[in-house]
């Protein structure tokens, strides 16, 4: 052998041994990792095994500091300039007792929000208090009386609203508080969320700009239909009558009431149209004169955006229209162009994709500022000069007929940096996956908070023109000692070849020789993406605990979820149930196609609409599962609330066949395969009928099904029952597609 061939043979070798030390170095790794239990994976999952990022961090308004809470005992409020390295201490929890005049000091450091380069707001107990840093001083701002809910300051900290015994009050600061009305209860429900929070308002009190009015909703009920729910902790049990208005009943009626602080009578806008018509995207106009209001038909098919006095309650004009030949959702208020009085920025759907347009108060659309097919979700904020608006959104989708292109596919979300004149945008940071970001109060950084697959949490800074200043922090996975297997994207051809994006988890020990079982989970429905691309695939991590019992879970978002465009959504309209069913099946093919997939063991499982979707999937493809487990299921959607329903199906009256279709209780003689249905017998969402209406009529067809309730529960087991409930679903599937492959 020459020299240079033993050097070779030399090299060889040693890099032989290398590669079977590493292999040895790694099987005895793996050997020590810990076995995740299922109960540690539910009752866990957002303490131990979520990734821990920066504590409260935001900005400090008028400066480009940032801070945060620190994990030192006892904690401590940090701040960071954008400019500096470090952080330096700014507040100790201490400081803040020393300054509280109350016998019990906070035992963690509060909540706060900055109000100032040097103050923050804080509560606690039964106050609100302002802390001056410069002087470690606190001082209170309101009292909040007993019994108090829906508490809201207005932006100045000057004025406070709140329900009490059903009644709206406003406190202002230094002075007595205010009943405003003296009607509420009795089916009269004022300043919260209305419409069943079906159209992104989740509250229903809305400060002013300036902070010198309150508009706020006067929801009347008392024409609803009561709904029963029983409650077993009394004896003996006694019955609670919430309102539940039902598809194609009575619906309830609404008013956008104004209360001003300069003692003003208080007005309501006079919203002329059908009773049962809603209010949404509720917005002040900057000098506080007018309020906005969409105005939207009970069809959901034509929203008018109008414009009322603050003065009087008149209409002042219909800013802008939107018809659709399914439905119209509007979600965001108007968003004025700071300075100006008449400019305004309005989020809409109606190009196919949400995005955002500029109009002026006379009606005019000035220009779209957001064009493609991405989603535009969030309004963060503008530059100093306001050329360019920094705008929260998804990654582009995919055209019919193209080849999806990885990058951007709707599973990531990023900022963008827009054009405000010309409409072309950047990306602040491209890196794939899910970005959020926070504009510092003169926009010049961005603090980015980033995940991924395969990246728990870090947190990076950045000029406003996408330079990255630095990491921030970078948390540790942590799960890193446990023995867990890596999320899969999966990507399958839908109708007019649209992509369907999926995920399938498999067992850190997954031997491709093998077959496996699989559990494939489900939700399908509106304002839904399970496939995201976040920290381990945004799924649970009692998928991960089943996974390595020897199983595969799988997951595809059909057409009708969220965040895909009108097109993709809307292919359910009047017909629920039905297009869902296609898609899924592209999964369950894709499954039978595997070498590793035991095609004769698979289940199902889902819950809410999920659950609707489980029973769909044992009647329209009978013998392919050999179990659902269904939670919470839909069953009827005339039993389903009206908000909801009609958008989708329109009403039982006007849309027959659909609703027919998609009626599970209907077709329960046609049940073959292992069904377990669980329900919490308190659901107010969808209500216990549903699941005992199916159940009912299993028995009249003489067809055997496993039910489960959790008595005092709502829609969604919680607590500690919740291990108990993924404990009753997995043993469900396990004991019929058998045991996972080890």
């Amino acid at each position: 052998m020459t020299n240079s061939g033993a050097h070779v043979a030399n090299k060889f070798m040693k890099r032989r041994f290398i590669l079977g030390l590493l292999v040895l170095t790694s099987t005895i790794s793996v050997a020590q990792k810990q076995e995740l239990s299922l109960e540690d994976a539910v009752l866990k999952r957002f303490s131990d095994f979520y990734p821990k990022g920066p504590s409260q961090l935001q900005w400090i308004p008028e400066t480009d500091k940032y801070s945060f809470i620190s994990e030192t005992d006892p904690p401590q409020l940090m701040v960071q300039s954008a400019t500096e390295s470090t952080a330096k201490p700014f507040v100790l929890l201490e400081d803040i007792n020393a300054a509280l005049a109350e016998d019990e000091p906070l035992k963690r450091f509060p909540r706060i929000s900055w109000t100032g380069a040097s103050t923050f707001i804080f509560r606690s107990k039964r106050t609100y208090q302002t802390y001056e840093v410069t002087t470690k001083t606190a001082t209170v701002l309101f009292d909040i009386p007993e019994g108090a809910e829906h508490v809201l300051m207005n932006e100045q900290h000057t004025a406070f609203a709140y329900i009490l015994d059903s009644d709206l009050y406003i406190g202002k600061r230094g002075g007595k508080s205010v009943k405003v009305t003296s009607d509420g209860g009795e089916g009269i429900v004022y300043g919260q969320s209305v419409h069943r929070s079906e159209f992104g308002i989740t509250g229903g009190m809305f400060w002013s700009p300036k902070g010198n009015k309150l508009a706020f909703y006067r929801m009347n009920e008392g024409m609803v239909e009561d709904y029963p729910l029983v409650d077993i902790s009394t004896l003996p049990a006694s019955v609670n009558l919430i309102k539940y208005p039902m598809a194609g009943r009575t619906s309830h009626q609404v008013k956008l009431g104004v209360y001003s602080l300069n003692g003003d009578p208080l007005i309501y806008m006079n919203t002329e149209g059908a009773v049962d018509q809603y209010l949404t995207a509720v917005g002040w106009v900057p000098n506080e004169q007018s309020v906005i209001i969409g105005i939207l038909n009970r069809d959901q098919n034509h929203l008018k955006l109008n414009q009322y006095s603050a003065l009087d309650g008149r209409i002042m004009q219909t800013i802008l229209e939107e018809k659709s030949d399914k439905y119209v959702e509007p979600e965001h208020a108007p968003s004025f162009v700071p300075g100006s009085e008449s400019q305004f920025l309005w989020m809409s759907e109606k190009d196919g994709f949400q995005h955002i347009y500029l109009y002026d108060l006379k009606g005019e659309e000035e220009r779209q500022i957001t064009k493609g097919k991405w989603e535009a979700q969030k309004i963060l904020g503008f530059d100093k000069s306001q050329n360019y608006l920094f705008v929260h959104g998804t990654g582009e989708t995919t055209t019919a007929g193209k080849a999806p292109d990885h990058s951007f596919n709707g599973m990531q979300r990023y900022t963008y940096l827009v054009d405000f004149e010309l409409g072309g945008h950047v990306l602040i940071d491209s890196t794939k996956g899910t970005h959020s970001g926070q504009l510092s109060p003169n926009s010049n950084y961005i603090l980015d908070r980033f995940t991924s697959i395969k990246v728990p949490l870090e947190v990076n800074l950045f000029e406003a023109n996408g330079k990255m200043v630095r990491m921030i922090h970078e948390s540790e996975n942590p799960l890193q000692d446990y023995a867990l297997g890596q999320p899969e994207f999966l990507t399958l051809s839908g109708a007019n070849n649209q992509p369907l994006y999926g995920r399938l988890i498999k067992p850190s020990h997954f031997d491709p020789a093998k077959k496996y079982p699989v559990l494939v989970y489900v939700y399908g429905g509106p304002h839904a993406q399970l496939v995201q691309d976040r920290f381990l695939g945004a799924a649970p991590l009692w998928m991960y605990a089943f996974a390595e019992q020897g199983y595969l879970v799988a997951t595809v978002d059909n057409r009708g979820s969220a965040n895909r465009g009108l097109e993709f959504e809307q292919a359910t309209f009047r017909q629920l149930g039905l297009e869902e069913m296609s898609d899924q099946q592209q999964l369950v093919d894709y499954l039978k196609s595997q070498t590793f997939v035991d095609a004769d063991r698979l289940a199902v499982h889902g819950w809410s609409y999920g659950g609707f979707m489980t029973i769909n999937m044992l009647l329209t493809f009978p013998g392919t599962f050999k179990a659902g487990i269904a939670g919470g299921p839909v069953c009827d959607w005339g039993l389903y609330e009206v908000m909801y329903t009609e958008r989708y199906m329109d009403t039982p009256e006007s849309n027959p066949e659909g609703f027919k279709n998609a009626n599970l209780v209907e077709r329960a003689n046609l049940m073959e395969d292992d069904l377990l249905v669980i329900h919490g017998t308190v659901d107010d969402v969808v209500v216990w009928q549903h699941s005992q209406s199916f159940l009912k009529a299993c028995v009249d067809a003489g067809k055997q099904l496993d039910y489960f309730v959790y008595p005092g529960h709502p829609h969604n087991v919680r607590g500690k029952d919740r291990f108990h409930l993924m404990e009753k679903v997995l043993d469900y599937a396990s004991d019929r597609i058998g045991p996972g492959v080890k």
